[in-house]
């Protein structure tokens, strides 16, 4: 999708903007699974969109692209492939893109039709999950209306489904959800384990979630 305002260049190779072809990272491969990110909602003359940014590990850097939801990536007028933007960790890569698309929606004079940003809040508690059976052990780092992420030594692929029984104030509270992303080590950028996102996540849930400073 060509988006009709670029303010800078961006790279034929790697898709991203930077300042001479000596310092370009490469074709910027996803080297783990990619996940959702900040996302917005503008009223265009045609209509409604939900634009999204989307965050992937590349080797050590990470990288962002930009999606018109269901799976429009963003391009500049005449590239082929994706617009890229990089950062040695996910919060600075997802920063460029969302200034990106700030500037883009403030040049065509979108109106924000609705702000929806999953805001993630610091909680821990106890969780079980696996595949089928919810026997496998860990602890929620923090939560979101939408997901968790759950520390735990040894994540879950990207891309399965889990059956996850959450302790809630003594009560157990039976999810699903699909692992989005996982971090199979602890390092700068946080301990290992998951980013889940919820299939149907149940009111009781929501509004825990709701609650928590």
């Amino acid at each position: 999708m060509g988006i009709g305002v670029v303010s800078q260049r961006f790279c034929a190779i790697c898709g991203s903007g930077h300042g001479d072809l000596e310092t370009c990272p490469g074709e910027l491969r996803a080297t783990g699974a990619e996940r959702p990110g900040w996302r917005v909602r503008v009223e265009t003359p045609f209509g409604h969109e939900e634009i999204g940014v989307l965050l992937a590990p590349s080797h050590d850097r990470w990288r962002a692209r930009i999606v018109t939801f269901p799976n429009v990536l963003w391009s500049a007028p005449g590239r082929r492939g994706a617009l890229k933007f990089v950062g040695g960790t996910a919060e600075e890569a997802e920063a460029q893109a969302i200034a990106f698309v700030e500037h883009h929606v403030k040049a065509k004079r979108h109106a924000r039709a609705a702000l929806s940003v999953a805001l993630r809040k610091s909680k821990r508690l106890p969780v079980r999950f696996s595949l089928d059976r919810a026997i496998s052990r860990g602890v929620t780092v923090n939560l979101s209306a939408e997901g968790m992420f759950v520390g735990v030594a040894s994540p879950v692929d990207g891309g399965r489904s889990l059956l996850i029984h959450l302790d809630l104030d003594g009560h157990t509270l039976p999810l699903r959800g699909l692992v989005m992303w996982n971090r199979c080590r602890a390092g700068s950028d946080g301990p290992a384990g998951m980013g889940i996102r919820l299939s149907d996540p149940v009111p009781l849930y929501q509004s825990f979630v709701a609650g928590l400073a």
